[in-house]
């Protein structure tokens, strides 16, 4: 399975004081001073990863300079710690008997140092336009992560601050038992009508049992095809072919009970699949489109796949005080589990989370023959030019 990473932007701050205007010896003084005394804030976003061989971490630093910020923001450096000048670790720690998260000071177990490295995979934007980000990584291949345990991270920075935070793990624990995972199960995205043409589609429920320690899930369904470009609208000479996949969001669940094994629903409607295809792919005679691959073990052609993004309970509580607000009262609370000790011995809260997740899925799901039907001639999705992987004497609507 290859799961994406989820990559985490930089955060910048900027600070202005009112306007002073004081008295000098010789008269008044026309200097105006628009930023605050300069104090750098860590930024820090890390989430862990049960079944991940290697845990990542973005830490970054807020910054205050003259002149144009946007300008500031082009630049690497100014969200950046000078390379080598932060110290981090990740401490495992033994919760007690009474299952006690915070307070007292848990006794400790493994420990491992976070390496530093650059990478050149961040997507650029209008506002940081660089593509090379530094992150700090600990391998866990050899020693896994223990779902029963708290993990803490601890940093030393250059200025002298320090900042903390721990977090508990998702489990691994979790399964889905609706759709099943029978190789020959297929899922039926609509239903034509011989005589009229015309579809119905169907309500699914999508059924799981929650894993130890989740609080959120965010549900997806992947639609997986391949986009054959063709230099023609003949399609006589192809000139690309590339397996893409679109996310349809199926919404979030929130977990009433952290212990194991409560059981989830959610219900979806098939039509979402048609219009959201519709509305997000583009209508190209030169475009082809193939329908997932095809099985020829169980003849079935698969293109679907179900994921469930699981949160524990502090990522369930930075997404839901950062979603979108459709109150007219935009002003939203900040929340962070980064702590952050100055120089002087004084605690604050940092900017950033440190928290755990986890994925289920099920992967490469059939889907029925009238479901391709549908997918090629009903008029949202005809103009997209699919067609099935199956061979012609399987398929009416064969790419070959």
């Amino acid at each position: 399975m290859t799961m994406e990473r989820r990559e985490t932007k930089g955060m910048w701050f900027v600070w202005t004081a009112a306007l002073a205007l004081g008295s000098a010896v010789m008269g008044c003084s026309t200097e105006v001073k628009l930023n605050a005394p300069y104090d750098s804030i860590p930024v820090v976003f890390g989430l862990l990863e049960l079944e991940a061989d290697t845990q990542w971490v973005k830490i970054n630093r807020t910054w205050l300079g003259e002149g144009d910020q946007f300008e500031a923001a082009a630049i690497a450096d100014s969200s950046l710690y000078p390379e080598g000048s932060v110290e981090a670790w990740m401490v495992e720690l033994i919760p007690s008997s009474s299952g006690v998260v915070t307070g007292d000071e848990l006794p400790t177990g493994r420990e491992w140092a976070l390496s530093e490295t650059t990478l050149d995979n961040r997507e650029p934007d209008t506002v940081f336009t660089w593509t090379e980000h530094r992150v700090f990584f600990a391998e866990t291949s050899d020693e896994a992560l223990e779902e029963d345990k708290l993990y803490k991270l601890e940093l030393r920075l250059p200025d002298g601050k320090e900042a903390t935070a721990t977090t508990t793990l998702v489990s691994g624990t979790g399964s889905i038992s609706f759709p099943p995972t029978s190789p020959n199960y297929e899922l039926n995205l609509a239903t034509v009508n011989p005589v009229t043409g015309l579809a119905q589609y169907s309500d699914y429920i999508l059924r799981w049992t929650a894993a130890d320690g989740a609080r959120l899930y965010t549900l997806a369904m992947i639609v997986n095809y391949r986009e054959i470009v063709y230099t023609d609208e003949s399609w006589t000479s192809i000139e690309s072919e590339t397996d893409r996949s679109l996310t349809i969001s199926l919404g979030n669940y929130s977990v009433n009970n952290v212990s194991d094994g409560e059981t989830c629903n959610r219900t979806f409607n098939t039509e979402s699949i048609y219009t959201e295809l519709a509305s997000r792919l583009e209508y190209n005679p030169r475009i082809r489109r193939v329908f997932g691959e095809y099985d020829p073990l169980t003849s079935k052609s698969r293109a679907l796949d179900f994921v469930l993004q699981v949160a524990n309970q502090d990522l369930a509580t930075y997404m839901d005080v950062n979603q979108v607000s459709t109150s007219i009262v935009q002003d939203r609370p900040t929340w962070s589990n980064i702590q952050l000790m100055d120089v002087d011995g004084s605690t604050r809260s940092g900017v950033g989370l440190w928290a755990s997740r986890s994925v289920m899925g099920l992967y490469g799901i059939a889907y029925s023959k009238q479901s391709i039907q549908h997918l090629v001639e009903g008029d949202l999705t005809a103009g997209l030019n699919f067609c099935s992987p199956a061979p012609s004497g399987v398929s009416d609507y064969s790419c070959n």
